[in-house]
């Protein structure tokens, strides 16, 4: 939802987790945002996309080194 999502995949954690699971998610997701300060999905939509931050190069090199951080943990 914060890179602009509109939807969210669910199918795996319901048949993982079983047809109650997503009163866990909601539960989950709205003390997230409560704790962050988001008072509705709508403001949290995109506010982490690359149109969103001040410094656009900073957020692509930050993705790049993290990208990168994730690979060599996996070939360890």
């Amino acid at each position: 939802m914060m890179a602009g999502a509109q939807v969210a995949m669910m199918t795996s954690a319901l048949l993982q987790n079983g047809v109650r699971y997503p009163h866990r998610i909601l539960d989950d997701l709205v003390g997230w945002m409560t704790e962050h300060e988001y008072e509705s999905i709508q403001q949290m939509r995109g506010s982490m996309s690359h149109r969103a931050v001040p410094n656009p190069a900073a957020f692509e090199r930050s993705n790049y080194m993290k990208m990168l951080s994730s690979y060599a943990l996996r070939i360890r």
